[in-house]
């Protein structure tokens, strides 16, 4: 919440954030957040970051950001959520349903809740992927492609974080370590903190851990339904397309 825009920051120190309850879901052609109903996938995330741009303009609405998901999964795994206690997750087949069911299942799914109670953030772990405004500059089309309301650029934004890559092989595991070495090295998006490398199960609760490369420059967050290796500290690098199973998270800045 500090005005380093570079490590995922904002312009100026913020008093919080507020996190949608559940995946986006598309309602009378708005984005809503809200039990019981189908996550919005097949959508591109260069839609999805202008969808949350514009929800609420007036509140600074955005796109959620890795450094964003760090601080909800690090809340998740404090004292204050879950206490080191692996989030559930949301196994509803086909992205049916918000919050693991019909309209008040989360009310009993609470195990799938950032806090163990009704009150948390749901659909973390499985559900759908989340695409996060954060990605590689590699050049690759895809930045463009998909995601050309935002990621042209090559420096971070308050509303978008760019992140380092190796330019010689640009691979998981290379990109990974280039990140780690390099002097944009950042702490607090769980992902060098919470992993050994950039390939395989090495995260935390030994969720996947795949670094961006190549034609996937951009992040995901949670993994999808099929996932094994699903959870709060999953991260892999996606294309930016419009997928069944990845869908995404509007944030509100104040």
């Amino acid at each position: 919440f500090t005005t380093d825009i570079a490590n995922g920051g904002w312009d100026e120190d913020l008093a919080g954030i507020w996190v949608a309850k559940y995946e986006m879901s598309e309602e009378n052609a708005s984005v809503v957040s809200k039990p019981g109903v189908q996550s919005w996938c097949y959508i591109t995330i260069g839609n999805a970051y202008s969808i949350s741009l514009n929800y609420a303009t007036d509140k600074e609405s955005h796109l959620m950001k890795n450094s964003e998901w760090g601080a909800v999964a690090y809340l998740t795994h404090s004292q204050y959520g879950r206490n080191g206690h692996e989030i559930a997750v949301n196994e509803s087949y086909n992205f049916s349903w918000t919050g693991g069911g019909p309209e008040e299942a989360y009310k009993e799914n609470t195990d799938q809740s950032s806090t163990g109670n009704v009150y948390g953030i749901y659909d973390l772990s499985r559900g759908a992927g989340e695409y996060v405004a954060s990605y590689i500059t590699n050049n690759h089309d895809n930045l463009s492609k998909y995601g050309s309301s935002f990621a042209t650029l090559t420096e971070s934004t308050k509303y978008a974080t760019v992140y380092t890559y190796d330019e010689e092989n640009d691979d998981n595991s290379t990109n990974y370590e280039k990140y780690k070495e390099s002097k944009e090295t950042r702490y607090g998006d769980a992902i060098l903190e919470t992993s050994a490398n950039g390939t395989g199960t090495n995260s935390w609760n030994r969720d996947g851990s795949y670094y961006p490369n190549s034609n996937s420059p951009f992040f995901m967050r949670g993994s999808a339904y099929y996932g094994s290796d699903s959870g709060i500290f999953n991260f892999c690098g996606q294309t930016g397309d419009d997928y069944v199973e990845v869908s995404f998270r509007t944030v509100l800045a104040f």
